[in-house]
C-alpha cells in the first residue's frame, strides 16, 4: 500500500524526498536551507509534501475501491515513462506536427507557435 508513496522518488520516503529536492533548490538558487530558509525553496517543498500526500490517498482509494495492487500502479508508471521513449522517470517533451501547417513545434506548447492551431490537451498537462 505504500508504493505510490516511493514512487518515482528514488526508493525515499516523501519527506526525505522533499527534503532532498528543497536542498537541491536552494543549492541552485544559491541559498541553503537552514535557518529562515528562502520562501520559494518552502513553498516548492510544501507542494511537493502536498502532492506526495493526495497520490498516496488517491492510490489507497484506487487499491479499495478497484481491487488493485502496487504492481498495477508500477506496471502503469513505466508504460507512461516509456511514451517518450526514455526511461527516465519522468515525462517529457516531444515534438508535435502541427495538423495545420505541417510545422514541427514543442509539446509544451498547446497551439502552434506558428499558425495558432490549438493542440488537443492532456488532461494533467
Amino acid at each position: 500500500m505504500n508504493m505510490l508513496w516511493m514512487a518515482g522518488m528514488g526508493g525515499l520516503a516523501a519527506n526525505d524526498a522533499a527534503e532532498n529536492l528543497s536542498t537541491k533548490a536552494a543549492e541552485a538558487l544559491g541559498g541553503s536551507v537552514g535557518g529562515g530558509g528562502n520562501l520559494e525553496v518552502r513553498e516548492l517543498r510544501h507542494q511537493v509534501e502536498r502532492l506526495a500526500l493526495l497520490n498516496q490517498a488517491m492510490w489507497e482509494l484506487l487499491c479499495t475501491r478497484l481491487n488493485m495492487s502496487d504492481a498495477d500502479i508500477e506496471a502503469k508508471a513505466q508504460e507512461v515513462d516509456m511514451r517518450d521513449g526514455i526511461a527516465d522517470g519522468k515525462m517529457t517533451t516531444h515534438a508535435v506536427t502541427c495538423p495545420s501547417c505541417k510545422r514541427v513545434c514543442n509539446s509544451k506548447h498547446h497551439k502552434c507557435i506558428y499558425c495558432g492551431q490549438l493542440f488537443e490537451r492532456p488532461v494533467f498537462g
